[in-house]
C-alpha cells in the first residue's frame, strides 16, 4: 500500500481535472507525511520490546501451565509397563492393561489394581490397594491392603465348555467389586493372566477360553480391554515372583541403578523356586558373570524388559538366570508317573481307560484323581510288576540318592526312580524336550548354584507344612536332605487321607538335588508371606506395571 502511494509522486498531473488533482494531492501528502520504515523513533521501539515481553510472558504461563497438567497425568495415571509388549495406540485410557487406576475423585494418593491369576489347578483373584500420605506427586506409593480369594479348578479344567470356564470368574469378580469403591469401580481394570495349564492346551482350546474370558469381563463393572486377557509367558511368571520377593524384603536396594550397567546392583538379591501345577520356575542373579554366558539360550532374561536375552551379552546386574519348565509343575509329575509306569505294563495287563497305576502307593492306598478336566482312578502298581516296568539302571539311579540310608523301603526306592524318569522325559510340555549332559535330565543345573541363596514358593512350601518340616506359615529354613527324608519317612508310612505325599516328596526331592543339583546340605527358606502379604507373581506384576520407584 505504502509503495503504491509512494509512485503517485510520480504521476503527470496535468491532463487530471482539478477536483482529482487535490485528491491525488492530499493522499500523496499523506503518504509521504508518514516515518519512514526504517527510521523508528525510541517510544516505538520501547513499545514493542513491552509488546514482545507481553507475548513471551503469555507464552511461559501457557507453557507452565500444560506442563504442570501433563505432569499430573503421569503421576496418577500408571505407568507403562516395562514388561507389556502391546503397542501402546492400544491401550486403553486407563493405561498400560489398566492395571491401576485413580480415583473417581481424582486424587493421586490410593491406587487400586485387580490382577486375577488363572493357574493350572486353580484361579485366584488379588485386588491390591495402594496409598500415599499426601499429595505430593514424589511420595512413593505403599501397599496397603490386599484381598486375595481363590476358587477350584482351573480354567484347563474347562477345556471343551469355554464359557463354563469364564463362569467360573464370576465369584473371584464380585469379591473384587465388593472391595474397590463404587465410584472407583468402573475406572479400575482387571487383568488376567493364565499360566501352564492353558500353556499345556491345544493353542485353539486355550483361544477359546480366553476369548469366553473377555466376554465375561464385560459384565463387570471392571475395565477390561482385549488387553486385559492373555496367556502369561512362563519366563515372566519367572521374573515377576523374583521381582515381588526381593522388592519386598528390601533387597532390591538400588531398583533405579538397574539397566545402568552396574554389576553390583543385584547383589543383595535372592533366588526364587516355584512349583506350581504345570509349570516350575527358577530365577536368581548371579554374582559370577560366567552363570551368564555359559547359560542356555532362553535362560538369561533382561530385568527391565523382561526379554530373552543373548547369553553372549549378558551382563551383571542388568540380566538374569531364568527358565520355565513346562511339564514339571507338580500335577504334571504326577500324570507323568502314573501314565509311564501304566504304559510299560505287560500289554495283556493294560488297565482300562480310567485306571491308573501308581508306584508309590503301599498296597493299602487307592484313590480318585482328576487332572486338565479328566478323571481316573490311581491304584496301586503289584509289587509283581516293579520290575517290569523299571529298567535296571534307572533302579540304580534310585538307589544312589539313598547311599547314606541303610534301610530304604522297597517303595522309596521304585517311586524315587520313577520321580527321575520325569526329569528325563516328562509327559506334558515341551516334545521332544531337550536333554542336558552328562546327567540326561531336561533340566539344566547352572554353575555356582550352591552359594547362590533360594527361597522356595506354592507346593514346595505347601509340602513341607504338611510333613511337619515347618511348623506354621511364618516360614523357615531347611535342607534338600530333609526333603529325602521325609519322603522316605512318608513313603514307609504314608497317611491314607494324602495319598500322593510320597510321590509329590519324591518329585521335589529328585528336582532340587538331580534336577538343579543342588548338594544335600544345602539350604532353602520356605516363606509365604512378607509384612501380612502373600508372595506371589501377580504382586511381581503389579510392581511392574507401577514402576518400581513408586512402591514401598
Amino acid at each position: 500500500m505504502l509503495q503504491s502511494e509512494n509512485r503517485l509522486e510520480y504521476v503527470t498531473t496535468s491532463d487530471l481535472s482539478p477536483m482529482l488533482k487535490r485528491v491525488l494531492s492530499s493522499r500523496v501528502l499523506y503518504a509521504v507525511s508518514l516515518p519512514p520504515p526504517r527510521r523508528k523513533n525510541g517510544i516505538w521501539k520501547i513499545q514493542n520490546w513491552i509488546i514482545l515481553g507481553l507475548i513471551v510472558s503469555v507464552l511461559f504461563v501457557v507453557w507452565f501451565t500444560l506442563r504442570t497438567s501433563v505432569l499430573s497425568m503421569l503421576q496418577t495415571q500408571p505407568f507403562p509397563s516395562v514388561w507389556d509388549t502391546t503397542p501402546v495406540n492400544t491401550i486403553p485410557r486407563g493405561g498400560v492393561d489398566g492395571l491401576v487406576q485413580r480415583s473417581h475423585s481424582g486424587t493421586p494418593n490410593t491406587l487400586y489394581g485387580v490382577v486375577i491369576d488363572a493357574g493350572s489347578t486353580g484361579t485366584r483373584v488379588h485386588v491390591f490397594e495402594l496409598r500415599r500420605t499426601n499429595s505430593d506427586l514424589d511420595k512413593q506409593f505403599t501397599l496397603i491392603r490386599e484381598v486375595f480369594e481363590h476358587v477350584q479348578p482351573g480354567l484347563s479344567a474347562y477345556a471343551d465348555n469355554p464359557e463354563q470356564a469364564a463362569e467360573s470368574l464370576a465369584p473371584l469378580l464380585r469379591i473384587a467389586e465388593g472391595n474397590i469403591p463404587n465410584d472407583t469401580c468402573h475406572s479400575t481394570s482387571v487383568v488376567v493372566r493364565a499360566t501352564a495349564g492353558l500353556r499345556l492346551l491345544p493353542s485353539f482350546k486355550a483361544d477359546s477360553i480366553l476369548e469366553a474370558v473377555r466376554r465375561k469381563l464385560t459384565t463387570s463393572c471392571l475395565l477390561s480391554s482385549n488387553n486385559s486377557v492373555s496367556v502369561l509367558d512362563g519366563n515372566q511368571e519367572g521374573l515377576y515372583l523374583w521381582t515381588s520377593l526381593n522388592f519386598m524384603t528390601g533387597r532390591m536396594s538400588i531398583p533405579n541403578t538397574i539397566g545402568r550397567h552396574n554389576p553390583d546392583a543385584l547383589n543383595h538379591t535372592v533366588g526364587t523356586l516355584d512349583l506350581g501345577g504345570g509349570s516350575t520356575q527358577i530365577t536368581f542373579a548371579p554374582s559370577d558373570s560366567l552363570v551368564l554366558t555359559n547359560a542356555p539360550p532362553g535362560y538369561v532374561t533382561e530385568v527391565q524388559t523382561g526379554r530373552s536375552v543373548s547369553p553372549a551379552q549378558a551382563q551383571l546386574g542388568t540380566e538374569v538366570y531364568c527358565h520355565s519348565y513346562l511339564g514339571l509343575g507338580l500335577m504334571s509329575a504326577r500324570y507323568s508317573i502314573l501314565t509311564t509306569t501304566t504304559k510299560r505294563l505287560p500289554f495283556e495287563n493294560y488297565p482300562a481307560m480310567d485306571l491308573l497305576y501308581s508306584p508309590c502307593f503301599t498296597s493299602s492306598l487307592a484313590t480318585n484323581w482328576s487332572h486338565a478336566g479328566k478323571s481316573w482312578k490311581v491304584r496301586p502298581l503289584p509289587q509283581s510288576a516293579y520290575r517290569t516296568v523299571l529298567l535296571p539302571h534307572e533302579d540304580a539311579a534310585s538307589a544312589r540318592a539313598f547311599t547314606q540310608s541303610t534301610d530304604i523301603s522297597p517303595i522309596t526306592k521304585y517311586c524315587y526312580a520313577h520321580a527321575l524318569l520325569v526329569l528325563r522325559d516328562p509327559v506334558e510340555g515341551e516334545n521332544p524336550a531337550h536333554v542336558f549332559h552328562p546327567h540326561g535330565y531336561v533340566v539344566h543345573r547352572p554353575n555356582g548354584i550352591e552359594h547362590q541363596e533360594f527361597y522356595a514358593f506354592s507346593y514346595i512350601f505347601d509340602l513341607a507344612i504338611s510333613v511337619g518340616m515347618i511348623h506354621d506359615h511364618s516360614g523357615g529354613t531347611v535342607t534338600v536332605a530333609q526333603f529325602r527324608d521325609a519322603a522316605e519317612r512318608v513313603c514307609s508310612t504314608p497317611n491314607p487321607e494324602k495319598p500322593f505325599e510320597c510321590m509329590d516328596l519324591c518329585f521335589i526331592t529328585a528336582l532340587l538335588h538331580d534336577g538343579y543339583g543342588f548338594p544335600w546340605t544345602k539350604q532353602i527358606t520356605l516363606q509365604k508371606k512378607v509384612k501380612t502379604f502373600e508372595i506371589s507373581w501377580g504382586l511381581g506384576a503389579l510392581f511392574a506395571e507401577l514402576g518400581s520407584s513408586k512402591i514401598t
